[in-house]
């Protein structure tokens, strides 16, 4: 039982990590930045309540951008569920923060 339950959650975080490649992609397209694929990476994952007061997981994702191919910056979304609440971007002129108001949720 236990070793389901693993495996299980194993393979939700890669779900959740594919997920979080594409919406990374589709927000990086709109704002001309170039995802760096292989970067990206879960680095938190918790649990909040959302709205209707649901339990659902947090999970924070580092990545790498580029804005011309040869610098690199880093970059961070943060889904509740399957929603987008946060992206950063670290740029060379300053932080770009976009919360949940600034963002077109993709399904």
């Amino acid at each position: 039982m236990l070793l389901a339950i693993i495996v299980w959650f194993w393979q939700a975080n890669l779900r959740y990590r594919e997920y979080a490649v594409r919406q990374c992609k589709k927000i990086c397209h709109e704002m001309n930045l170039q995802l760096l694929d292989q970067t990206v990476a879960l680095t938190s994952l918790k649990f909040r309540k959302d709205q209707n007061r649901k339990i659902k997981t947090l999970r924070r994702y580092s990545f790498e951008i580029s804005m011309d191919g040869a610098n690199r910056c880093r970059g961070y979304i943060i889904l509740l569920g399957l929603n987008i609440i946060h992206t950063e971007f670290d740029l060379p002129d300053g932080p770009v923060i976009l919360q949940k108001k600034d963002l077109i949720t993709y399904h």
